[in-house]
């Protein structure tokens, strides 16, 4: 229910979750993998966190690739999936709202696939991965667009669009996918300001088209799912340790 604390929800949630979602042909990895891929680079030996495993999938395809994962979550039952599933993978539970679990560890890439817009709290988890990465290392996530997700598709005189009913105010929202969750809604700007203020320089951004749940070729899509295409429904950021380990601090300007 909408009053449950977010992890209780995602414990209920974890069988239909890890029934329903994730893998290779996830329209949602789908839309990741090449930015992913061109980002991480070869990872065969590298030290990867995949941070908000849920059921593990991930983090084994990093493993198969070569990767020394460990994953990470608070929902102990979608750990209990991924751990019978992936028993190669070191998986620990942990509340992504307290940061990253004690003592912090060393990676040299963190990957975060659709899971910061569903934590409430993100600044102690944030300075966890600033802390938490080499120096040339890389921070990956993925999270539904703040802009157009959730935004209606309407059709009104022959012509489609995204009615876009609001967007700065900050909202807890509740999605029924899964049986129920918390989504927190934040402009892309706080999510800039929060990484910067932590450390970590945004250095690429993929705002990919919404792919079809299905995977057949694009001639074979409808006019609706090539329009549907045409507007991202989520985006994924790459982001790397400043050099000074901070923002910098330029002039000052009158006002």
């Amino acid at each position: 229910m909408p009053g449950d604390s977010d992890l209780q929800l995602w414990d209920r949630a974890a069988d239909r979750y890890a029934d329903q979602s994730g893998g290779p042909d996830d329209s949602f990895f789908r839309r990741m993998r090449p930015f992913l891929c061109e980002t991480l680079g070869p990872v065969a030996g590298r030290r990867i966190l995949d941070l908000g495993c849920g059921h593990g999938w991930l983090a084994e395809e990093l493993r198969l690739d070569g990767a020394r994962v460990l994953g990470v979550d608070g929902s102990v039952e979608l750990l209990r999936h991924a751990r019978a599933s992936y028993p190669a993978v070191g998986f620990v539970a942990h509340d992504l709202c307290a940061g990253l679990p004690r003592p912090l560890s060393t990676f040299d890439a963190i990957v975060a696939h659709m899971v910061l817009m569903d934590v409430p709290e993100l600044d102690a988890l944030v300075a966890d991965v600033r802390a938490s990465l080499v120096d040339d290392g890389v921070f990956v996530f993925s999270i539904l667009h703040p802009c157009f997700f959730a935004q209606a598709p309407l059709e009104a005189d022959g012509e489609r669009y995204r009615k876009v009913t609001g967007y700065l105010a900050h909202e807890t929202r509740w999605i029924t996918s899964f049986g129920g969750h918390h989504h927190y809604h934040r402009p892309l700007s706080w999510y800039v300001n929060l990484l910067g203020r932590h450390g970590l320089a945004v250095t690429a951004l993929h705002e990919p088209p919404t792919l079809p749940a299905h995977v057949r070729p694009e001639p074979e899509w409808t006019a609706y799912e090539r329009w549907f295409a045409t507007i991202p429904t989520m985006l994924a950021v790459a982001c790397r340790p400043m050099a000074n380990d901070g923002p910098s601090r330029g002039p000052r300007f009158r006002t």
